[in-house]
């Protein structure tokens, strides 16, 4: 059960910062505004946090976590916690993401 909590947690932040990271990177790049880039970063961590909770949920059912009592508690903290990850990865990035400076 400790892995499947890692596991989901791992693939939600490794995505949340690889979306941030690009995002940047074209901010940076001037290819996009930085206002689309933050729209574009609140769209794509809403999205992860539910694909993820969605794969999490799905291969909990597979495992059998569903069926007791205590696992499905669990698998559903699980869940919270990958929704939860995505948003707080969702606020860095919006606070960290900074425009190129022009002198």
């Amino acid at each position: 059960m400790l892995s499947f909590f890692i596991a989901g947690l791992v693939v939600t932040v490794g995505l949340s910062i690889a979306s941030y990271m690009l995002l940047q990177r074209r901010v940076l790049d001037e290819v996009l505004r930085l206002d689309d880039a933050k729209g574009y970063l609140l769209v794509i961590a809403v999205l992860i946090a539910f694909l993820v909770s969605a794969v999490c949920f799905y291969f909990g059912q597979v495992m059998g976590y569903d069926q007791a009592e205590e696992t499905s508690t669990l698998m559903a903290l699980a869940i919270l916690l990958d929704v939860t990850s995505s948003l707080i990865c969702l606020i860095v990035g919006l606070q960290r993401m900074r425009e190129p400076e022009h002198y």
